[in-house]
């Protein structure tokens, strides 16, 4: 999937620019209906805790031999407000809603419980089929583009990082090339929080 700079959107592209992300919490479950028909998908590196895409060939976080992995992303809304939003899964999570939707004859109207393993934002994120069909009152909702959703999160991400984290990332990404040594994903996560640190206290 591609991931841009400008102003222009990619074509077809709703001006629906609030999207609320969904996320797996210690605090409850969350109780969601899927609108998607089917999902969106894309390849990214985990680094300083949260997900940045992969750039495909030439991409420098896969030449620090940081692996790349597959995430797949749906449109939902949340059962009990009625919230529209969306939500990322690994690929197995990915592939058991991928059964259920065809044992259910379609991925939309699939019902999830989503919640953390233990009390450990850490702890891995679990899915549970609902067999309790929702209500058709989803059916008359809006349903965000999953493409443009993404595309949105990550230029504002970029936008709000200031360019001086690049510029670093890039120097330090050089010398590691220069000295025949590759940065360990603890390496990288270590440069990204540092910089988030100083940075966000003054924005």
């Amino acid at each position: 999937m591609a991931v841009g700079d400008g102003w222009d959107l990619p074509p077809g592209a709703e001006p629906w620019s609030d999207f609320h992300w969904f996320q797996a919490s210690t605090k409850g479950t969350l109780d969601l209906v899927i609108l998607s028909q089917t999902p969106g998908w894309y390849t990214g590196h985990f680094v300083g805790g949260r997900m940045c895409p992969c750039s495909g060939s030439g991409c420098e976080l896969c030449s620090t031999g940081i692996g790349s992995q597959l995430r797949f992303v749906f449109a939902v809304a949340e059962r009990s407000t009625r919230r529209v939003g969306l939500i990322e899964f690994g690929k197995g999570n990915g592939q058991l809603i991928r059964d259920w939707s065809e044992r259910a004859g379609g991925l939309r109207g699939v019902c999830l419980a989503v919640e953390k393993h233990s009390r450990s934002n850490q702890s891995r994120t679990e899915v549970r089929y609902v067999e309790t069909p929702s209500e058709p009152w989803y059916l008359g909702l809006q349903v965000p583009d999953v493409q443009l959703a993404l595309y949105l999160t990550w230029h504002k991400a970029r936008m709000v990082m200031p360019v001086a984290f690049s510029e670093r990332m890039s120097e330090s990404l050089q010398k590691a090339r220069t000295s025949g040594s590759k940065m360990s994903a603890e390496e990288v996560a270590d440069e990204r929080a540092i910089f988030l640190r100083r940075h966000t206290r003054s924005g």
